[in-house]
């Protein structure tokens, strides 16, 4: 059974959720203008940083300069990602493959 939640509960959750998408939306200009590359943000996610480890790997794709939807999903199909997967549950292999592909080490 889900347990209810007070006004104030629900109210705090929403605040969280809303300033992790804040910080998932300043990773990805970060990533777009270059400040940020794919090994940085990985590094991020397994330090623990929540907004890096929870943003989906097709959204840091994307926001690199150059990718765009068909690009994108053509990556993950070859490097066997699924379409659903976040940052922070990449395997190993699975992270350095895309380095390798994106630069940044």
């Amino acid at each position: 059974m889900v347990p209810e939640l007070t006004k104030e509960q629900r109210i705090a959750n929403l605040e969280k959720a809303k300033q992790m998408r804040k910080e998932r939306t300043e990773l990805r200009s970060q990533l777009a203008s270059g400040v940020l590359n794919v090994c940085d943000l990985i590094n991020l996610a397994e330090r623990g940083d929540k907004a890096a480890s929870g943003m989906r790997v097709k959204q840091m794709i994307s926001a690199l300069p150059g990718y765009g939807f068909k690009k994108t999903q053509a990556l993950m199909h070859a490097l066997s990602i699924a379409e659903s997967k976040r940052v922070g549950g990449l395997g190993v292999k699975q992270a350095q493959a895309l380095i390798d592909r994106l630069g940044g080490e």
